[in-house]
């Protein structure tokens, strides 16, 4: 059994590995004594040597993690539970993701945590969640919150006042990106009541009743009941629902009649019982009452779709989280309407088509391939549900690109506000100002994360890393010339300039040469074959996953091609005439892998496909997959290199391939 700050350890010396580190560096850095870690690493020596690692050590440098057989260090990995098999935690490593997750955990769900398991289910030390927590006490503290422990599971303290207070303020406020406030800059849904109001009622009403939402799932059901009332006000009600009536019996149609009960109190109308029924199935569905395995399929699903917008169009919709949940939230239900024929008519659908008709194309064009719309007849109606979505996401990449903006005053109030207001009202779509600011004020913590100054103050004295532009309080047309000048020279646009999955590690030129070599040889090595004689499709491919099942399970490779022909009826796997990439819909094995077949005579496909030349098997691992965007990348820039084709297909063996495959790799950094 290992401790689990020898996990700690271990995970520290993964994540450093070929480089040196003290015991005391490493001591420091897992809160131990020098000599606790010295015998920790002792202890550890033997197990890391009989899993393909060796752990060297060097006087006077210290001690390094080095990886003789990457398979089988993987698998003790997996083993071991270093890597956790679940699809959100790639998307919460990072520590303001990290800290949103939590919060989400303790405030919206009313989870108590206990720090150990959560750091092991979240793969970071217990040292890092601690300082993550303690930054979470820090913002709770303005609010009159604060964490307390009951023996070892933490838990928010405080007032259920303070609580809603902190929820509205981080969860759903203009600072949080919540998509909902960026669609009431594209459209008023209803004077009736606002937003915010109806966030309050439902937070308040799930809490009270534990249903637990996350705040993605709040937003979409403050964004159906937002509509609900737009709807109803034009007349166009509800039609064909039909769930059964032991539906009455569920503490969801009870949540939502006191929600409707509430609402109904400030907008002075009743709702037809159809729709406190309808607000029940969203409720449902939010909170897990529709099959798990279904939020799963619709994940690979949204993600291959936009991975293929974001390839055929440039749009980075991929790059939203926020965006990839809300439309798996929203297809739950909309799957149920579909199947029972309910018509929800939409009251902004005229101005969507009116103000957005490429977005309105775009959206119908691709989600009716998704495999769980295609044997449905759907209506414009709903297609305007589904652009909603990305309208928002559209309205949060333009605030993300819009450059940000210190303002600076002498100490006067009035004079600070004048120069804000000019500024607003004159660069409002292309600057926003992240605070305004006294001269003695000016800290730099300020200043870490703007673009650029804009001060009625001379500042020429001191010295900045970013542009300052020196103003009149009443910012003339001379000032206003040169602020948009330099907003011209800056790139800023919401497509992308270059896709955002070919990120590389940023190291030295020998550590990279080597770091790409390692990759190559991990994932390429024992899955390659050069095709000397005449084989059918099904011959190669079976010989591909045969080299591709090695340690794997018995059912890998039935698995597998279960799977391909899945992600076949989804899209295309041909990136050219000559290159074929059949890949999984979901990930099957718990190694990353690429299986790669060079057929120099040709192989025939099918009547479209007569001569394919190279046959490239992806393998994702159900864990992670930190190298494989740089391998599919490498495929991408094959597509037009001829030349490059040309001399593969003379490889005769497989260090001949990898020497002209990291090439390819080179070629896309």
């Amino acid at each position: 059994m290992i401790k689990n700050k020898q996990r700690e350890l271990i995970s520290l010396l993964v994540s450093c590995q070929n480089t040196y580190k003290s015991s005391a560096k490493l001591a420091a850095e897992l809160s131990l004594s020098d000599r606790t870690v010295r015998t920790y690493l002792k202890d550890l020596k033997s197990l890391i040597e009989k899993n393909g690692g060796v752990i060297v050590s060097k006087q006077g440098y210290g001690y390094q993690l080095e990886i003789k057989d990457r398979t089988a260090f993987n698998l003790f990995l997996i083993e071991h539970h270093f890597l956790e098999h679940k699809d959100e935690q790639a998307n919460i490593r990072e520590v303001s993701e990290r800290k949103h997750y939590i919060l989400n955990l303790l405030l919206l769900e009313c989870q108590k945590i206990d720090v150990e398991v959560l750091s092991e289910q979240l793969f970071i030390s217990t040292s890092q969640l601690n300082k993550d927590i303690l930054e979470i006490k820090n913002q709770l503290q303005p609010f009159e919150l604060t964490l307390k422990k009951n023996k070892s599971l933490i838990y928010v303290d405080g007032a259920e006042k303070a609580k809603r207070h902190f929820i509205m303020s981080y969860f759903f406020h203009e600072e949080s990106t919540n998509f909902l406030q960026r669609l009431t800059s594209f459209n008023k849904f209803s004077d009736a009541i606002s937003f915010d109001t109806l966030t309050i009622i439902i937070i308040d009403e799930c809490r009270e009743s534990q249903i637990k939402l996350s705040d993605v799932m709040m937003q979409n059901i403050v964004l159906h009941l937002s509509l609900t009332i737009k709807r109803l006000q034009l007349g166009l009600s509800i039609q064909n629902l039909n769930m059964p009536e032991s539906t009455k019996n569920t503490l969801e149609y009870q949540v939502a009649k006191k929600i409707m009960d509430r609402v109904e109190s400030v907008i002075g109308f009743h709702f037809p019982k159809e729709e406190q029924m309808y607000l029940t199935l969203h409720l449902m569905s939010k909170s897990n009452f529709i099959q798990q395995d279904l939020d799963s399929e619709l994940s690979l699903s949204v993600n291959d779709l936009l991975i293929t917008i974001q390839k055929e169009t440039g749009y980075l919709f991929l790059k939203d989280d926020q965006l990839k949940q809300g439309l798996i939230q929203h297809l739950k239900p909309m799957i149920v309407r579909l199947e029972q024929n309910i018509k929800l008519e939409n009251p902004l659908l005229d101005e969507i088509k009116s103000n957005n008709p490429e977005l309105f194309a775009l959206v119908k064009r691709y989600f009716s391939q998704l495999a769980n719309l295609r044997k449905f007849a759907i209506n414009d109606d709903e297609w305007g549900y589904l652009t909603l979505h990305f309208l928002a996401s559209m309205e949060k990449l333009r605030n993300d690109q819009k450059a940000k903006v210190l303002i600076i005053c002498a100490t006067g109030m009035g004079s600070a506000l004048l120069l804000k207001n000019r500024v607003e009202s004159e660069f409002d779509e292309r600057v926003k100002i992240v605070a305004t600011r006294g001269y003695y004020e000016i800290g730099p913590e300020m200043l870490s994360e703007i673009d650029f100054i804009i001060s009625s103050v001379d500042l020429s004295s001191k010295v900045f890393k970013v542009p300052v532009f020196h103003v009149s309080v009443f910012l003339t047309e001379d000032d206003v010339q040169k602020i948009r000048h330099y907003l011209s020279s800056r790139n800023m646009f919401i497509c992308a300039c270059k896709d955002p999955l070919s990120a590389l590690p940023t190291l030295k030129s020998d550590d990279y040469l080597h770091h790409i070599e390692q990759v190559v040889d991990d994932l390429v090595a024992g899955n390659f074959c050069r095709c000397r004689k005449s084989q059918t499709k099904q011959q190669v491919l079976d010989h591909l996953l045969e080299l591709l099942s090695v340690n794997e399970t018995e059912h890998y490779k039935k698995e597998m091609i279960q799977q391909m022909q899945n992600r076949m009826v989804l899209g295309e796997i041909f990136f050219s005439s000559a290159i074929v990439v059949p890949h999984p819909a979901m990930p099957v094995g718990k190694l990353s892998k690429m299986g790669v077949a060079i057929i120099p005579d040709g192989l025939y496909w099918d009547d479209c496909y007569p001569k394919v030349y190279f046959i490239f098997i992806i393998s994702p691992s159900i864990y992670q997959n930190p190298n494989l965007a740089m391998m599919t990348k490498a495929v991408v820039n094959l597509i037009d290199d001829l030349e490059m084709q040309n001399s593969l297909l003379k490889c005769q063996n497989f260090a001949e391939f990898k020497s002209l495959f990291i090439k390819l790799i080179e070629k896309g950094v």
